[in-house]
């Protein structure tokens, strides 16, 4: 664990920080629909359940009520794979962070782990994709070789980088549906790893 890349996570006092901004930035927009969260919600390892001790500790009681009273559209990280059921599962009902009732904001929404969701009020349409397996994309060198690399932290390696190949595919093929078949005027398209 590096605490110069990825911060002094054991005192949260800096996700606290952001927390209250976000709070600053939510009330002084007014009427804000829904949040974006970008994955790597669980430091280190994710969480392995819906009653995970750090959906507690590490979002509700990071994150004022008021955030969370609006949906929190999410995508897995590749550290939320690491000991989620959903890296060894055949499907996303074995996922710990998957909630497809957007009513429910006790959790992320994330009905299915690359997914959209249409605001025609908004003239809006929001796509999040699962591309963890782009997770070091950003290695030109690694092109025909890219795996996704924390699927060793996993108890499945094998099914892991299985399941990430096919995530990925699945991914690309709704952003290709999405961008045929979206009416909308504006679209928001997220991911863990962007790929460019």
């Amino acid at each position: 664990w590096d605490e110069w890349s990825h911060g002094n996570v054991a005192s949260g006092g800096c996700q606290h920080r952001v927390g209250e901004r976000m709070l600053e930035k939510m009330r002084e927009l007014g009427d804000v629909k829904f949040i974006i969260n970008v994955g790597d919600s669980f430091y280190p390892n994710g969480v392995q359940s819906r009653e995970d001790p750090q959906w507690q500790n590490k979002w509700r009681n990071v994150y004022h009520q008021e955030l969370r009273d609006v949906p929190w559209y999410s995508v897995y990280g590749n550290h939320d794979y690491q000991h989620d059921p959903c890296a060894c599962g055949d499907g996303p009902e074995s996922c710990a962070q998957v909630n497809g009732d957007i009513n429910n904001t006790q959790f992320f929404y994330m009905p299915a782990l690359s997914y959209f969701k249409e605001h025609p009020e908004l003239n809006l349409e929001v796509v999040g994709l699962d591309l963890n397996k782009y997770v070091d994309g950003w290695n030109n060198t690694l092109e025909k070789y890219l795996v996704f690399a924390d699927c060793k932290y996993s108890p499945c390696e094998e099914k892991c980088l299985a399941n990430a190949e096919v995530r990925a595919q699945e991914a690309f093929a709704l952003f290709e549906e999405r961008h045929q078949k979206s009416t909308a005027k504006n679209m928001i398209v997220f991911s863990h790893y962007p790929t460019d």
